[in-house]
């Protein structure tokens, strides 16, 4: 199958985002478009493949990534001119936008809510809101991006830890909940599963249904095809069937939400 064999793409431009996550601008050269939500395989030689959602796709494919492991760390030393592989897209993205939607993000979870950010606005849709949470002033991504975004939707940022430049919120994401807009609205939650825990916890005191909360779920996708068995959760397969899930659909999982 072609979509299993890595795409061969040059590095058109790497930003330093924090101390240990970089945004690496790709040349597009597989054909399909991405949605919102999906991921690709990140091929980098002498180290393997990771699987990363991609972030934006108007000047080339982005991500951005955080140094972690053996294949972020080597793809952290490449630079401009370099060559990675790709495949994909892969899974099946955030639903629609229908209605006033909340993204809620933490840490590196940005990226993800950028694709679908970037992807409505440039249709015209401005009813959303952003609720972000960084564990400290420097941990925040995309700072010019949050400001541009501002000026078309309603931004708010949390930070846990502040120091003396930070006269914004301290406090973990769900400290600004009561900053929330419409509680009658879609609800995306991305970011790391301690955090979507408790953010499911408070919008279910709010009232939230089920069925208007949708994750974006982190596990360790390899094939991408729900063949290998690798992030399989229940009877579902997050590269297959996710990696966004509608909540109402995996809670009672036991695996699905540590």
């Amino acid at each position: 199958m072609r979509s299993m064999i890595p795409v061969k793409s040059r590095i058109i431009d790497i930003y330093k985002e924090t101390d240990d996550i970089k945004t690496f601008i790709v040349e597009k050269t597989i054909d399909e478009d991405p949605v919102p939500g999906q991921f690709y395989e990140i091929y980098v030689r002498d180290a393997g493949e990771i699987p990363i959602s991609i972030a934006s796709w108007n000047d080339g494919l982005i991500f951005s990534v955080k140094r972690v492991g053996a294949v972020t760390e080597k793809l952290h030393k490449l630079v401009k001119g370099d060559y990675i592989g790709l495949r994909g897209p892969y899974g099946n993205g955030f639903p629609e936008h229908r209605r006033f939607t909340v993204l809620i993000a933490g840490g590196i979870g940005l990226p993800p809510a950028r694709s679908y950010i970037e992807y409505w606005l440039s249709k015209g849709a401005k009813d959303m809101q952003l609720l972000y949470g960084a564990r400290t002033p420097s941990d925040i991504v995309y700072k010019k991006l949050l400001d541009y975004w501002s000026n078309y939707i309603d931004v708010q940022i949390t930070v846990d830890r502040g120091d003396s430049t930070w006269d914004g919120n301290v406090g973990v994401v769900t400290t600004i909940f009561n900053r929330i807009k419409n509680k009658d609205a879609d609800f995306l939650i991305i970011g790391p599963e301690i955090m979507m825990k408790f953010s499911i916890i408070e919008l279910k005191k709010m009232g939230v249904s089920d069925d208007n909360i949708y994750l974006s779920m982190e596990r360790r996708m390899k094939c991408g095809f729900g063949i290998c068995g690798h992030c399989n959760i229940g009877r579902y397969y997050v590269c297959k069937d996710g990696p966004v899930f509608r909540y109402s659909t995996i809670k009672d999982i036991p695996e699905a939400i540590h």
